[in-house]
């Protein structure tokens, strides 16, 4: 026996269909059914059946129902025998059904078939298995079944229908069945036109198909029907779709599968997964949506009146054609960034693409956020890699208003110092809205650019009270003249009644007249107050009135905290500036954050506002250089707490170059230092640390500490390199360079040089990388500094080779060779020796280049350099591969995946995975081949590794032409041609001749892309 129902309720005998009866009886079966070989009880069956419109016999009408379903399922049952199919119990009916014998179980198996055959790479397979599930559906879910129970199940049955439709339709575009898939998203998206999912694959399908202008179309079409259906505005993958659309990204021309995409079956395939294990995507980042930004801070609590504020925040009625800009501005602690904050939190509704937020840190007593570094957060918050974000303001600029286009967005800058410092952070588009909060009036916002000025002021006093009555509660109206009076000494300012408040609080045995006397005493006693009641008066009278209430540690511990360059800090690096335990500090910044001198942002992280970092920092300056506990020298204890601890991740990251990185500080920073217990917990320091750790290297080049700066930067350099972070690599080197030179220390400059040119050699920069080594060079000759003047010569060889020009970078490589050996650095000599077995690859001197690598394998294996390794590996598996030793070649690669996993090294896995596909490519299995270069294409676009995206590009155009989608791979080839000849690579050259070959309809041979 079979029943069916996904679609009418139906069951079988053999293949002859049984009749079921009354619409009723229909139900009774489908709902015993579904909940096969469980007892269901009767009244769930009755209300399931009948709701609310029961017959008078109910019971009964039931049981007959359940006595002719037996008749027709048992015909041959004799008639007062038990039934073996439709079982009573005392609790209610059982249908008894065997394994297959119900097709929502089918349905099941054949979804887990279609997804395992995904998992195992199977694209083909998985597409059968999901048509196989799919067919089994006939209508709608127990089509005719009346009552709730059965909307309850044939809503869930509906919603796994359509989530394996759409698993389908994705392996489908994989398989590069286009035009299939637009048929079968078009009666899709009939009858579910609210599904956003379905109209993002047709749009998807369509373009893909060659019908660009369709696909447009079918994005207005969604747009249309979702504003009148909802009124509401497409999601943001639609959105996102529509817009790379419009641009012809070349990276649209694979398409997703949403994790499920084909993984290779066997070998080195196997491994060709990026990290976390997930199957690879044939996609840069973008491609899967990413959640829209969402960065403003938290609401304040108990924020109190400006009613008046937030209305005039409001949007104008008639949109503006140029970008709608206001400023908040007001004096320091007047509640600009509540303001801003409370409303851009109500508003947000209004900017579906997500809200960015910048502390410029305009008044600040460190150094103001340069618009650049606010334009690299932006850009990563965009979905930019950190990688691809270009080095120059200008070109920073210029990609944050491209990638906020047509969007409509938020963008908060807080606390501006400067028009010069808004300017470059304004989009260029009107959809956005932009809101800076700044002391100063920005008139030149509103004369050239139309902003609109709120100048806000303080507190009414009624809004004053309001807001001691939230934080003290009713006290205030117990002593309506004290809390008058304290309002006016805090000049009404929200920021000084809140400490207050929290000072009021935590002294609750005094009334708050005391608590007043006891303020204006402390106001009267300081140096600053004058006689016309400027705001800051009030601030400071009220900071120093809390301040003193604190216990003496948690006081210097205030004072210090003020001179961290960081936006944040933790206890640790609180323990590092005061010298105390982390426990103590840790204890201390609790207290402060009590007392609301600094506050939380973050498990275990806390910040300070701008006002109150520069009175820590005055009182810093005046009392602990008096007790003989310079600020200067709790800035040095910090530095050598983050140059140790960088150093200990660094050492178990990359423990064969430790020779290479300055030698911890030679004093103990005044708290323990970080240990990790491996790569992963090393790695996961430093990323949580980062941006701390480029604060720290701007601040000591500029603090009379320039060696921390340098030191920094040399101790830094693998991890900001392997780990494509490139935008702070250029900060931390540039700050390094300037720093050395202002020191004069000519070995630092170099070393600092030599990173500059590995990240514009990384960026496809190649003059420019090309430039900084001959520099470095230069420098590293002129002081004898041989050990500099190899690695910079070993780079620049690099360079040349990624040029072509092998000649010069053989020459460079066997300079570099003598020079190592002439030092003893055993690590520099396998790299060299590597880098000479690639020149041979490219020369096709195979054999040649299978010895040199054996050589540098050996020695980095003797060295324990696992990156030096993981980065010959690849190499030598391509020489093994144009011997045909296929076998050799796949070891190769699967130990370099391995190890470049296992270090952390985005940068080489990508080449690794680019490898692989040219392996499988070279044995005729393109869609292996296919699976590693799309791996390798997400891991490049991720670190922005411009020659392994070109690489990654020419192999897809490879694999989808040899699968038979000519139009797709062309436009992978036309991609990488594109990036190839920006770099400068040789490679684009046979690109050229690929594409050439393409429009004769010429053959190719799968290994004629293949770059070395």
């Amino acid at each position: 026996m079979r029943v069916a129902v996904l679609g009418p309720v139906r069951a079988w005998r053999g293949d002859t269909e049984l009749e079921l009866g009354a619409p009723q009886r229909r139900a009774v079966l489908g709902l015993l059914a579904v909940r096969a070989n469980q007892v269901v009880a009767r009244d769930e069956l009755i209300d399931g059946i009948w709701g609310e419109d029961l017959p008078a016999q109910s019971v009964n009408a039931l049981h007959v129902h359940v006595a002719r379903l037996r008749a027709v399922l048992e015909p041959g049952r004799e008639r007062r025998a038990p039934s073996r199919t439709l079982l009573a119990t005392q609790a209610g009916y059982q249908l008894t059904l065997a394994s297959g014998q119900l097709d929502t179980e089918v349905f099941a198996e054949r979804l887990a078939a279609a997804r395992a055959s995904l998992a195992a790479g199977d694209l083909a397979g998985a597409a059968g298995q999901f048509d196989v599930a799919l067919r089994l559906w006939q209508g709608t879910a127990l089509a005719g079944i009346p009552g709730p129970l059965a909307e309850i199940v044939r809503t869930r049955l509906s919603e796994q229908r359509l989530a394996a439709a759409e698993e389908h339709v994705d392996v489908i575009l994989a398989l590069g069945r286009h035009s299939e898939a637009v048929q079968r998203l078009v009666e899709l998206v009939a009858g579910h036109p609210l599904r956003e999912r379905f109209r993002a694959q047709l749009m998807l399908a369509l373009y893909l198909s060659g019908r660009q202008a369709e696909a447009l179309a079918a994005f207005a079409d969604a747009r249309r029907v979702l504003a009148g259906e909802l009124g509401i505005e497409p999601g943001t993958e639609l959105r996102q779709l529509h817009a790379r659309i419009l641009a012809a990204d070349p990276a649209l021309d694979v398409a997703p599968d949403h994790e499920k995409q084909q993984t290779a079956q066997d070998g080195a395939a196997e491994h060709a997964q990026p990290p976390g294990g997930r199957p690879p995507a044939e996609l840069p980042p973008g491609e899967r949506p990413r959640p829209a930004p969402a960065q403003l801070p938290a609401d304040v609590a108990a924020f109190t009146g400006r009613a008046a504020e937030l209305a005039a925040l409001d949007l104008p009625a008639t949109p503006s054609p140029a970008v709608a800009i206001t400023v908040v501005s007001g004096t320091a602690g007047v509640g600009k960034t509540a303001l801003a904050v409370r409303w851009a939190r109500q508003a947000a509704g209004l900017f579906p693409d997500g809200q960015l937020y910048v502390n410029l840190r305009g008044y600040d007593p460190g150094q103001p956020v340069p618009p650049a570094d606010a334009l690299a957060g932006f850009l990563r918050a965009l979905g930019m890699a950190g990688q691809q974000i270009p080095p120059g303001d200008d070109e920073r600029a210029a990609a944050y208003r491209s990638l906020l286009d047509g969007r409509r967005m938020l963008v908060l800058l807080d606390n501006a110092a400067s028009v010069e410092q808004v300017r470059p952070l304004l989009p260029g588009c009107p959809s956005c809205l932009v809101l800076v909060t700044s002391r100063d009036s920005l008139a030149g916002l509103v004369a050239r650019h139309g902003a609109r000025r709120i100048d806000l002021d303080i507190l009414p006093q009624s809004d004053a009270l309001g807001l001691l009555r939230a934080l003290i509660g009713n006290r205030v109206d117990v002593e309506p003249d004290a809390a008058a009076a304290l309002a006016a000494q805090c000049a009404r300012l929200p920021l000084a009644l809140r400490v207050a408040a929290e000072l009021a609080v935590d002294s609750q045995q005094s009334s708050l007249a005391e608590l007043a006397g006891e303020l204006a005493d402390e106001q009267r006693r300081l140096d600053l107050l004058d006689a016309g009641g400027d705001a800051r008066t009030a601030i400071g009278g009220v900071f120093s009135w809390s301040y003193r209430h604190l216990p003496a540690g948690a006081a210097r511990t205030f004072r210090l905290a003020g001179l961290h360059p960081g936006s944040d800090f933790d206890p640790s690096a609180v323990a590092a500036l005061t010298g105390v335990s982390a426990t103590h500090a840790r204890d201390h910044l609790v207290l402060l954050a009590r007392a609301h001198l600094i506050h939380p942002v973050g498990a275990g992280r806390y910040g300070m506002h701008d006002l109150l970092r520069a009175y820590a920092c005055r009182l810093a300056a005046e009392q602990d250089s008096e007790q003989g506990d310079a600020p200067h020298e709790a800035l040095i204890r910090l530095y050598d707490y983050y140059l140790g601890a960088a150093a200990g991740a660094m050492d178990v990251l990359v423990p064969a170059e430790k020779h290479y990185r300055p030698p911890a500080p030679d004093r103990a920073p005044g708290t323990a230092v970080p240990r990790p217990a491996g790569t992963a917990e090393a790695r996961a320091w430093l990323d949580a640390e980062r941006a701390t750790l480029v604060a720290v290297a701007a601040h000591a080049a500029t603090r009379g500490a320039p060696s921390y700066s340098t030191r920094l930067s040399a101790t830094l350099y693998r991890y900001l390199e392997t780990g494509g972070h490139y935008a702070d690599a250029v900060t931390v080197h540039g700050h390094a360079s300037r720093a050395a030179r202002l020191a004069d220390d000519r070995a630092a400059e170099a070393t600092a040089l030599i990173n500059l040119g590995i990240i514009s050699w990384r960026q496809g920069r190649y003059p420019e990388a090309i430039g900084y080594q001959r520099q470095a060079m230069a420098v590293a000759a002129a002081t004898g500094d041989r050990a500099a003047e190899a690695v910079a010569l070993g780079n620049l060889g690099i360079v040349y080779e990624r040029q072509g020009r092998y000649d010069e970078a053989s020459d460079c490589q066997r300079q570099a060779l003598a020079l190592t050996r002439e030092a003893g650095d055993t690590t520099g000599e396998a790299r060299a020796i590597a880098n000479l077995g690639s020149i041979a690859i490219r020369l096709a001197d195979y054999g040649h280049a299978v010895g040199w690598y054996q050589q540098a394998l050996a020695r980095f294996r003797d060295g324990g350099d696992s990156n030096g390794l993981a980065s010959a590996l690849p190499d030598l598996g391509i020489a093994y591969l144009r011997l045909g030793q296929v076998e050799q070649a796949i070891d190769c690669f699967k130990q370099a995946l391995a190890l470049f996993r296992e270090i952390g090294d985005r940068t080489g896995e990508a080449e690794a995975l680019n490898g692989v596909g040219e392996i499988m490519m070279a044995a005729s299995r393109p869609q292996e081949a296919r699976a590693g270069h799309a791996a390798a294409l997400t891991l490049a676009s991720q670190t922005g590794d411009a020659y392994e995206q070109a690489r990654a590009h020419a192999g897809l155009g490879a694999a989808l032409t040899a699968c038979g989608d000519v139009t797709v791979g062309k436009r992978h080839l036309v991609r990488a041609l594109e990036v190839y000849a920006e770099i400068g690579a040789p490679e684009s050259e046979a690109i050229r001749g690929r594409l050439a070959a393409l429009e004769r309809g010429q053959a190719h041979d799968p290994g004629d892309l293949v770059p070395r």
